[in-house]
């Protein structure tokens, strides 16, 4: 029985999956599993983890016969998890150092009124090419006062308790939280437990293709706002969420519109570090 479960979704994640599995393996914590959510892809993907499964039974594999999108796909990994605690990695991430769980391991066994423990973040295109780097709030003081603000963890660099999550019902599959499913469940998390992010950077986040100017960006900021008015009994500043929130978007729906790339990653680079 593992004390660890890792939870990796992948949708024809063929082309970048290994350096996800390979960042895994590294690690120098041995006692876990490796759950793959193959939510019905089409390209070669179960081929490059039948590869990996031969080297190491640690990896299993799961495949929905249809694509059911990522919230279900990540309550099928909760859902087969024996481990007390979980993991996250996506298909196209990679964990940069080789400590990365044994260092969140130790802090969770040693502070258990903690629900969750995160890392700081590089950011690199999908050539690799780094964008910008930045480390999170650390404490669970400076994080509660931030939170209905902006999400404070990169969801594949958590490591949270699963008991409770499961006792939320896991990631809510409504659509209402579509593309902020983690955000919601850490909010709920922190309702019942404290959280911390460590000063360290522990995952190489692939910001891929136009996701800096994606329609998506502004209907995840609207749905963001409508969090932070659900959960604002539980968390402070909720005035002042409101507030960036509606600027966010006013500055977001602006930055749309500048033509030249180059500027646009400085201006998005500046925000991500500010």
């Amino acid at each position: 029985m593992p004390k660890l479960s890792i939870i990796l979704p992948t949708y024809n994640g063929a082309k970048y999956i290994s350096q996800a599995v390979e960042s895994v393996l590294r690690q120098i914590f041995h006692d876990w599993e490796l759950l793959i959510i193959d939510d019905g892809s089409t390209d070669q993907t179960l081929a490059v983890i039948k590869n990996y499964q031969a080297q190491d039974n640690r990896i299993k594999y799961f495949r929905n016969e249809k694509n059911l999108g990522i919230q279900k796909s990540l309550n099928r990994g909760l859902g087969q998890a024996v481990g007390d605690f979980i993991a996250r990695i996506d298909d196209d991430d990679e964990w940069l150092s080789e400590d990365k769980l044994s260092k969140q391991v130790e802090f969770l066994d040693n502070n258990p009124s903690h629900i969750l423990v995160g890392y700081g973040t590089v950011m690199v295109d999908e050539s690799g090419r780094e964008l910008l780097r930045y480390l999170l709030p650390t404490t669970d003081e400076q994080i509660r006062g931030r939170l209905l603000s902006k999400n404070c963890f990169t969801h594949s660099a958590v490591m949270f308790r699963k008991k409770p999550a499961l006792n939320f019902g896991g990631y809510s599959e409504d659509k209402k939280v579509l593309h902020i499913e983690d955000y919601d469940l850490w909010l709920k998390l922190g309702t019942v437990g404290k959280f911390a992010n460590l000063p360290f950077y522990g995952v190489k986040f692939t910001l891929r293709g136009k996701a800096i100017s994606s329609s998506n960006k502004i209907e995840q900021f609207k749905k963001n706002l409508k969090l932070a008015k659900i959960y604002k009994v539980f968390y402070p500043h909720y005035g002042s969420a409101l507030v960036r929130g509606y600027l966010r978007l006013v500055l977001y729906g602006f930055f749309n519109f500048i033509p030249l790339a180059v500027l646009k990653n400085k201006i998005f680079k500046k925000y991500k570090e500010n």
